[in-house]
């Protein structure tokens, strides 16, 4: 959010999908609106709405996030008239980027500990169906870390509260601005 320069848009684009994703579970949960498509799966199982639709934010706001990080950086590139660098496609290799093309830390950025820790429910329910991943169940921190979003991790899965989403939308947008700072100090 730079009045100086209207090419950041790119931000203020971010916070607005932040903020849909964080408030949408709201809106939907108190219209008591049913969700289209729900039904009971045939090899068992149900999912409350308020469930789902705290799910499908967590992997909103984390999607967002990741394509901000990514964007932001060949914002930089291009305004810098400089060829981008190649996309990084995981989070480590998004870490290393950045550490590399812009000489910026994301590990140590505001909100960092909110993202890391949706980055870790994302996977989960992404990649495990909601059952930790055997790449997560060898992290002897998860449960430390997932208490940045009041998520506690019990048996294999990770059990978001209904405080999860808001505690990760303040991160990511913490993160965000951080990002965005930083890249334009460095122009």
């Amino acid at each position: 959010m730079n009045d100086l320069e209207p090419s950041w848009s790119l931000t203020d684009d971010a916070l607005v999908l932040i903020l849909h994703a964080e408030n949408d579970i709201n809106e939907t949960m108190s219209t008591h609106r049913p969700l289209s498509g729900m039904r009971i799966g045939q090899l068992g199982g149900t999912m409350a709405d308020e469930s789902w639709l705290r799910e499908t934010a967590i992997l909103r706001l984390i999607s967002t996030v990741e394509a901000y990080t990514n964007a932001a950086s060949e914002m930089f590139f291009t305004m810098k008239s400089l060829p981008p660098a190649k996309t990084p496609f995981t989070w480590p290799q998004r870490i290393k980027h950045y550490k590399n093309q812009h000489s910026i830390d994301l590990e140590a950025r505001d909100g960092w500990d909110q993202v890391k820790a949706g980055i870790d429910l994302r996977n989960c329910l992404a990649h495990g169906l909601g059952n930790l991943t055997e790449l997560l169940l060898s992290e002897v921190a998860l449960g430390v870390r997932m208490k940045h979003i009041n998520v506690s991790v019990s048996g294999n899965r990770m059990h978001p509260t209904v405080t999860t989403v808001s505690k990760l939308a303040a991160g990511c947008r913490r993160f965000v601005l951080d990002i965005e700072q930083e890249l334009i100090t460095l122009l």
